[in-house]
């Protein structure tokens, strides 16, 4: 694989680094992400022996995945739209049972919204809910100027679409990093009986309303 992989808050991967440098040298890896905002994050230095001269063989295969494959011709589809934010263009939304602008949501500490509810405590009604063992799309709007990266609780999911085209891989993840104004879709079964966060995953959005609770009974 070559290019950049971005990642965000909640978002994991596993990398198998082939070493072919010599003794003592120094890689520095830096955070390029925001542009005017680059860091060093670490340096990877080789220590004073020698490695191997042959590079890694064949990388051995994984064990089978045990999740339950969705079944997307008999999926249930809903749509899930993230809105808010200082350019995002919105002016009213649901909080705390009846409509405000968002002059009063900046007031009470707030300014992210699922479905045009802002989020105000650990106790809500669920956005959706959702039949047990049974196949869901969720097409995920983000309709605000900001990344999220957008995390459910106890199910993983293959990421099946962005902005209308499908993904090469259909990765399994828990949480997707979506760009702003993108549209993703995702696909799992719902077979973890519960109500489960769905929620950003930058914390600061999440307090500010950018969560609720998906059912499944």
């Amino acid at each position: 694989m070559t290019g950049r992989l971005d990642i965000g808050p909640a978002m994991r991967i596993d990398l198998i680094l082939d070493l072919t440098g010599s003794p003592g040298d120094a890689f520095a890896v830096r955070d390029t992400f925001y542009r005017r905002l680059q860091y060093r994050l670490l340096d990877v230095v080789y220590g004073p022996s020698r490695l191997p001269e042959n590079p890694m063989g064949e990388v051995a295969a994984l064990p089978a995945n045990t999740m339950p494959e969705p079944d997307l011709t008999s999926a249930e589809r809903h749509e899930i739209v993230f809105g808010g934010g200082m350019m995002g263009g919105m002016s009213m939304a649901r909080m705390d049972g009846r409509e405000v602008g968002m002059m009063e949501m900046m007031q009470s500490g707030k300014a992210w919204t699922v479905n045009g509810v802002v989020a105000t405590g650990h106790v809500m009604d669920p956005i959706l809910t959702l039949a047990r063992n049974r196949t869901y799309i969720l097409a995920l709007d983000n309709r605000t100027s900001w990344y999220h990266p957008i995390h459910l609780h106890g199910h993983s999911f293959r990421v099946i679409g962005r902005n209308g085209q499908p993904t090469r891989h259909k990765e399994w993840q828990d949480t997707v990093l979506m760009a702003p104004r993108e549209q993703i879709e995702i696909a799992f079964v719902a077979d973890n009986p519960g109500g489960w966060m769905f929620h950003c995953h930058i914390l600061e959005h999440q307090a500010g309303g950018m969560m609720g609770v998906i059912q499944v009974a």
